[in-house]
């Protein structure tokens, strides 16, 4: 019996205890830190592109970001730039609230930055007059330069060319024809899509520069600047140059950045000069006055123009040659030669830093050459030669 009781006694002290621990109040546990975050990516995610990142971490006291590209920042939605593409790893660090083991203070993400130039392949393109003109390119990728020529078609003098890269397309104008023609990014399938002997298509004249901006290509001749689609319809008056000056732009170039077009002036039956005008036709401006230019090629990324130059007494440019100066028309220094013919053609290999004009020595004979040289006119080559080079473009374009 005695012992029974005891028993009880202890079963009753246990219980006692276990009602006495669930009553106790024990309190709320301390809340982790948890990083946590997101990115907007823009440019469609190509290069050069900004990232912006949201911060969506809990409890935290502070943050330690590395972008993966050399660059940190300790700001709670920061944005950082990436200007060549590949794969970034970043990290966020929080400092925490409190010391729990369960704490989770960083997040790691990778951002993918695309290459622009994925899947496309750099392209020389260029004319040429002779018994019949033609139309070629050359692939860049450093081996000796191997020419492949375009399909054949009636042209005579095509002093101009275009390339538009979003639709895999080479337009090319033909000054005597009074023509554009249209080809595939591999110089197969031409069409002549303006011609000016058709009713409705006169407005194409006498075409020599072109560009192709969006839905539109525009072209240069006397009067103004003209544009049409695409595909030839619809062309029209884009900027009427009224009596002039400026009378006929010669060779001319689209500034997206600033939206300008660059030009040089017809002097021969014109007054010449190196202008610029907005795209609206606004704020027309001669940048150089006087001079004679055939050909031009704005390097915006340096802040740069290259001009192939008449000599003309009285000017900046007092002989024939290339000349480079600042887009503002300062600094005019000439930094090339070119032959006994005019030099139609002259473009910037931007992958080299390589400056390329056309050489001529006849109008029309092969006995001409593409002058390659760095972009201050210094070390200069024969890189093709045995040709009678005019317009010229050089491109990334998916073939």
């Amino acid at each position: 019996m005695k012992r029974n009781l005891l028993y009880l006694v202890s079963v009753l002290f246990i219980l006692n205890l276990g009602t006495g621990c669930k009553e106790k109040d024990m309190g709320t546990p301390a809340a982790s830190t948890v990083a946590s975050f997101s990115y907007v990516i823009t440019n469609q995610g190509y290069s050069p592109c900004e990232v912006a990142f949201t911060n969506s971490s809990l409890n935290a006291a502070g943050y330690l970001w590395d972008f993966g590209n050399g660059l940190t920042s300790t700001e709670a939605n920061p944005t950082t730039t990436y200007a060549t593409p590949g794969l970034y790893n970043v990290k966020l660090t929080c400092t925490p609230v409190n010391t729990l083991y369960y704490n989770q203070t960083v997040k790691t993400l990778v951002v993918n930055v695309k290459d622009p130039l994925g899947g496309l392949t750099q392209v020389f393109y260029y004319t040429s007059r002779g018994t019949v003109g033609n139309g070629h390119l050359v692939i860049l990728d450093d081996a000796p330069p191997l020419i492949q020529n375009f399909v054949e078609a009636d042209l005579s003098r095509p002093y101009g060319i275009a390339v538009d890269t979003a639709h895999k397309k080479v337009y090319i104008t033909d000054y005597s024809n009074q023509a554009i023609y249209r080809y595939d990014a591999d110089g197969k399938n031409v069409q002549k899509i303006l011609d000016a002997k058709v009713a409705g298509q006169e407005f194409v004249g006498d075409a020599e520069a072109i560009f192709v901006l969006g839905d539109k290509i525009y072209w240069g001749r006397t009067g103004g600047i003209y544009k049409a689609n695409l595909d030839g319809s619809n062309p029209e008056v884009h900027i009427d140059f009224g009596a002039g000056p400026p009378e006929y732009p010669i060779d001319m170039q689209y500034d997206p950045a600033t939206n300008k077009i660059y030009f040089v002036n017809d002097k021969t039956d014109y007054t010449g000069g190196f202008w610029s005008v907005n795209l609206d036709g606004s704020s027309m401006t001669e940048i150089i006055p006087d001079v004679d230019g055939t050909a031009l090629e704005m390097d915006f990324r340096n802040g740069k123009a290259y001009l192939v130059l008449y000599g003309s007494a009285g000017t900046v440019a007092p002989e024939n040659g290339v000349f480079m100066c600042n887009l503002d028309g300062t600094g005019v220094t000439k930094i090339g030669d070119y032959g006994l013919k005019a030099t139609w053609g002259i473009t910037i290999d931007e992958k080299r830093n390589k400056l390329l004009w056309g050489y001529k020595i006849s109008n029309s004979a092969p006995d001409g050459k593409i002058i390659r040289a760095n972009l201050d006119g210094s070390s200069p080559e024969d890189w093709i030669t045995g040709v009678s080079p005019h317009a010229m473009q050089v491109v990334w374009i998916k073939l």
